[in-house]
């Protein structure tokens, strides 16, 4: 998901067994979400909601190179969608 997230980043979701709320707490165009494909349960991956079709959301990740995403496995429905982005926390880089 780079440059929005990078590797060692910590992040933060709002599960969906939490509760989706209207608003910033629910999934809409631009948010980053957390999906777990019904294809591969035991994955979970950082999405970001690009558009919503008839047939479910269209999800990709930001580093188009590196992302398996929509482009290759078409739309993930509102049941893959597990968690909503709420906060990163950037690591400082430290020498070892």
């Amino acid at each position: 998901m780079e440059p929005a997230l990078y590797e060692g980043d910590w992040t933060l979701f709002r599960y969906r067994s939490q509760g989706f709320t209207p608003g910033a707490l629910s999934p809409s165009l631009g948010k980053i979400v957390l999906v777990r494909r019904t294809a591969g349960p035991d994955l979970l991956t950082v999405k970001r909601l690009i558009k919503k079709l008839d047939t479910g959301w269209w999800v990709e990740g930001d580093n188009q190179g590196q992302s398996t995403d929509s482009r290759q496995y078409l739309t993930i429905s509102d049941s893959e969608i597990v968690g909503i982005f709420l906060l990163r926390y950037k690591r400082s880089a430290r020498s070892h």
